[in-house]
């Protein structure tokens, strides 16, 4: 379990990570949008930086599932947190009075990029970080969703499936995720089997193509 001080952050990371949430659901997510019977969290809005809007699209307005282990975490966290009346926010800020979410800048500062650099992720070196040995100019909560995408497709999971958890309006987004991971088991299938790179001509002249 995270120290009190980190419990809001924890539990904002974790809301997206396992939900596949945006970040500008999250940070407008009331105690009274969680069903903790049916454990499900429901979608109501946005925060934008400035104000507060409707989301994205329609799928963007179903509700995302809320496993047991960020159940746990949400519930220590109301019992931590001065805000936590039905219409309270689950990650204010306690500058704002809790009228506003925090910043998601500063909760990637304090909390994400230092988690991602400990587990190995990310690679610091000489006041940079760096991911595959290429400078991480961009770093933050969206992330974590392209993650949890990119590790359902490594699964083998239904596209269906994957769209439905994050709520992609197009299915085109969706296998955006998928065709990259499809492309990665297609290399590594013809580098086990032995095949000539389909990039390299055969002896007829002509270049291989693997459908």
């Amino acid at each position: 379990m995270p120290k009190r001080g980190n419990i809001v952050s924890y539990g904002g990371s974790g809301s997206r990570h396992v939900t596949g949430m945006r970040i500008s659901e999250a940070l407008a997510l009331t105690w009274d949008a969680i069903d903790w019977i049916k454990g499900k969290i429901r979608i109501r809005g946005k925060w934008n930086g400035k104000s507060y809007g409707p989301p994205k699209s329609l799928m963007s307005r179903k509700p995302v599932v809320m496993t047991k282990g960020l159940a746990t975490v949400l519930e220590v966290w109301r019992q931590e947190t001065m805000f936590a009346k039905g219409n309270d926010l689950l990650f204010p800020s306690y500058r704002k009075k809790g009228k506003q979410p925090r910043l998601g800048s500063m909760i990637v500062e304090d909390y994400i990029r230092p988690a991602a650099i400990a587990a190995g992720v990310l690679e610091e070196r000489d006041g940079k970080c760096y991911y595959d040995d290429e400078v991480a100019i961009r770093f933050g909560f969206h992330n974590l969703r392209h993650g949890l995408a990119t590790w359902l497709a490594e699964q083998g999971t239904d596209p269906a499936v994957i769209r439905r958890m994050l709520r992609h309006s197009s299915k085109d987004m969706t296998m955006h995720y998928i065709h990259a991971k499809a492309r990665e088991a297609q290399e590594k299938y013809i580098e086990e089997l032995g095949i000539a790179d389909a990039s390299q001509p055969s002896d007829s002249g002509c270049s291989l193509r693997v459908q």
